[in-house]
């Protein structure tokens, strides 16, 4: 089945509760500089120090709904990435109908 990522979204919606959600590297930071969108440094794991890890940040949706802040639209409906151009690796590699992409819009109950 083709999917149409333009009616869907489902990948830009977070499933972890935090403010942070795709993991930044220094490619992405170049890319998305000038965008004004927020990138947070969030400590993750147990070292001493704790790994500090850039990531783009998130913010509720009309649902309530933690999705990218670049985000455009509804999940399930309109939708588009407002700096897709600009938009991170993990973002260029996700796969329309892979695995991961399946799961996400199962959690949204969107067709499979």
């Amino acid at each position: 089945m083709a999917y149409d990522c333009q009616t869907c979204g489902a990948c830009c919606a977070s499933h972890w509760n935090g403010d942070g959600y795709v993991r930044l590297y220094d490619m992405d930071l170049a890319r998305l500089d000038g965008t004004g969108l927020p990138v947070l440094q969030q400590e993750q794991g147990y070292g001493d120090p704790p790994e500090v890890i850039p990531k783009l940040g998130t913010r509720f949706d009309d649902h309530g709904q933690r999705v990218c802040v670049a985000f455009q639209g509804s999940i399930g409906g309109a939708c588009a990435c407002g700096v897709y151009e600009q938009r991170p690796e993990a973002c260029r590699r996700f796969e329309s109908g892979s695995t991961l992409c399946r799961e996400a819009r199962q959690r949204f109950g969107l067709p499979l």
